[in-house]
């Protein structure tokens, strides 16, 4: 496989993205941050005061504070849902390369900025911030590549559910990006959730986005759960991902559909 094409493609991405120079980025940096400092005092004055969350002081600093570093991979958002606001599906499908591959390609160049001017800093300053960023199990890695797979073949099923509901793209959008936020267990944890809502949320399938790699990072999970769970659902929706877009292809505006 020629992986040459792939690469120009996220190069080209992470250069539009950073078109506007290094100073350009600094808002975007500046607001993870700001979200993620303040969320990290909060859950020290929520432990500090005795509430059972389930989960050591450690473990919880650990997952907000991994989650904020790799947010844009735990769940992922890709260029193909915004197909139909740019009028572009004409030129990613004359293009020589797999739709799938350049968009996949594509995302990872965007996600880069990000990741070398955001990231690594943060990680790198973890100690300074009383943060154990040590993963408890390498199982968190394979568990990582599992979650942005998943991730992906969900977008491409989302981007197939706005094509069937073209009048309301963007309220489909909206509901999409705060169930997907919640049930993958990024914005709250799993352990934190009431009524044992932990013991089963984890099972479907926007439990094995962020909230499985998280779980076993932290150590609050066991990898025979999570990595056949996330194994089973990448199956699932990769085959529903593939056999519904290539049915969708004729609905595009841009073929007229």
């Amino acid at each position: 496989m020629n992986t040459r094409k792939y690469f120009i493609t996220a190069r080209t991405a992470m250069r539009s993205q950073m078109s506007g120079g290094i100073v350009y980025m600094f808002p975007q940096i500046l607001l993870k941050v700001v979200y993620l400092v303040p969320l990290m005092f909060i859950w020290r004055i929520v432990v500090s005061e005795g509430t059972d969350v389930g989960m050591t002081l450690t473990q919880l600093l650990s997952y907000t504070y991994v989650n904020a570093l790799f947010t844009d991979v735990l769940i992922v958002r890709t260029y193909m849902t915004y197909w139909d606001a740019a009028n572009i599906g004409v030129a990613l499908l004359a293009r020589p390369v797999p739709v799938f591959g350049q968009v996949v390609a594509r995302t990872a160049g965007e996600w880069a900025p990000s990741l070398l001017l955001f990231t690594l800093p943060m990680a790198a300053a973890a100690p300074l911030f009383g943060i154990d960023i040590i993963p408890r199990t390498l199982w968190a890695v394979p568990s990582l590549v599992l979650c942005a797979s998943l991730g992906f073949a969900m977008d491409i099923v989302f981007y197939c559910v706005t094509l069937r509901l073209r009048n309301v793209a963007w309220l489909t959008s909206v509901i999409r990006s705060a169930v997907a936020s919640f049930f993958s267990g990024t914005v709250i944890p799993f352990k934190i959730l009431p009524f044992g809502l932990d013991r089963w949320i984890a099972y479907q399938p926007f439990g094995s986005l962020g909230g499985a790699p998280l779980s076993l990072y932290i150590g609050t999970a066991e990898p025979s759960v999570i990595i056949p769970m996330q194994i089973f659902w990448n199956i699932v929706f990769w085959g529903v991902a593939v056999l519904w877009f290539n049915g969708s292809k004729d609905r595009m505006v841009s073929f007229g559909g």
